[in-house]
């Protein structure tokens, strides 16, 4: 049966973020003004023999704490991520879960990997003879919604989406539709990935990972930089927000979902699958690409996705491709993998708090074949329509169309 779709605005109404650069979302947008990057020696794990030992650890954060506040004695790094971010979210947002009818709360995630972290160690103890299940608890890319879940009282879908890069961009989506939907009152957003060798040793093995920096959209990039991080949104139906008195961040206007039928991790040249994704943005939004003020593109710092990527915008918004400020975060926070969706969310939000444009750290030297406005330092601006990418392995792409309040 398909679902009657009504007219309902779908808000943000809070946030919370961890990463390589801050916290908090407060010292997020501080962190991003100032051009600061996270990138460091790998401490996770041994980076011997990886093309770039270094990457953008969280290293500040204290997965152990988080434990410790909620008396458990051990979750994985990526559940420890999302809690921490849920927290600050439910905070900002001033949001009771108890005032929600539990079947009207809901949970969405996006992740690439889950719990990998707890996985590598499980596989290691047994190789030791050590047998220790309880291990995998967290293991599966649903535990860090299930513990939301349980502490909320929700009873409404707790979904994942495991779409790679594109994985919390399609959670945001589906928020959208499930209170459209009028299938929920308020769903909890969340994007998470841990630092994994399984990550790290896959993006090396494909020689898509920089030898020293990340520099989205400059003509002399080298690839990407991992990252890692949790980015967690508050979304609610305008009436609910409104009859709690709660004030929205901003308004979720529409979203586009596309594949490009193509191969399993090389981008499609034509880039008509990105291309149809921020076009359905807009469709959905009813919105022209003359009222786009902001890009936070996908940016990875790989050669052929941001050319691919470049071509798309050029292709849809046409000459103004290269007038409307872009930013790419990857440049200060790394590939946060499934967490990019909604890392570029929360990105835009503090953009407009602080009414200023992210800049592109280590951008140097722009493209002569469609070239897009990046900066390696902040812009002042106060952008109200913003774009957010998401490009991913195996042909997925995801565009989510964001009116800032």
């Amino acid at each position: 049966m398909i679902p009657h779709m009504t007219d309902q605005e779908v808000v943000i109404t809070g946030c919370g973020v961890i990463n390589a650069i801050a916290n908090d979302f407060d010292a997020f947008g501080e962190a991003m003004q100032a051009g600061r990057t996270g990138l460091r020696d790998i401490s996770s794990f041994s980076a011997d023999g990886l093309r770039n030992t270094q990457a953008c650890e969280a290293a500040r954060f204290d997965s152990d704490a988080v434990c410790a506040s909620r008396d458990i004695r051990r979750m994985d790094r990526s559940s420890a991520l999302v809690l921490a971010a849920f927290d600050q979210a439910v905070k900002m947002a001033g949001l009771d879960p108890r005032t929600v009818e539990p079947r009207r709360g809901a949970v969405v995630s996006g992740s690439t990997l889950g719990g990998a972290q707890t996985g590598i160690q499980y596989y290691r103890d047994r190789k030791k003879g050590q047998r220790r299940p309880a291990r995998l608890r967290d293991y599966t890319l649903h535990s860090p919604g299930y513990r939301i879940c349980i502490e909320t009282g929700f009873m409404g879908p707790n979904l994942v989406f495991s779409t790679a890069c594109t994985s919390s961009n399609l959670a945001l989506a589906s928020a959208i539709d499930m209170i459209r939907a009028e299938n929920a009152d308020v769903v909890i957003v969340c994007g998470f990935d841990s630092m994994s060798e399984v990550s790290a040793a896959g993006f090396s093995v494909m020689r898509n990972v920089s030898p020293d920096l990340c520099r989205p959209f400059d003509k002399n990039r080298q690839g990407l930089v991992l990252g890692e991080g949790s980015a967690v949104v508050i979304v609610e139906s305008a009436g609910f927000a409104a009859r709690r008195n709660a004030t929205p961040m901003a308004v979720l206007r529409g979203y586009g979902i596309m594949s490009d039928a193509h191969h399993m991790t090389a981008p499609d040249v034509t880039a008509a699958g990105p291309m149809a994704a921020i076009q359905r943005a807009l469709d959905m939004a009813g919105a022209t690409s003359d009222q786009i003020d902001f890009i936070c593109t996908h940016g990875t710092g790989t050669l052929h996705n941001d050319a691919i990527e470049a071509k798309a915008l050029h292709g849809v918004l046409g000459v103004r491709a290269q007038e409307v400020p872009a930013t790419s975060i990857k440049s200060m926070v790394g590939h946060t993998l499934g967490a990019a969706g909604t890392m570029n969310a929360i990105a835009a939000l503090a953009a407009k708090a602080r009414s200023f444009i992210p800049p592109t750290v280590n951008f140097e030297t722009p493209e002569t074949t469609n070239p897009l406005l990046c900066s390696a330092a902040s812009r002042v601006s106060r952008p109200t329509l913003a774009l957010s990418n998401t490009l991913g392995f195996g042909g997925s792409n995801c565009s989510v169309l964001m009116e800032l309040c």
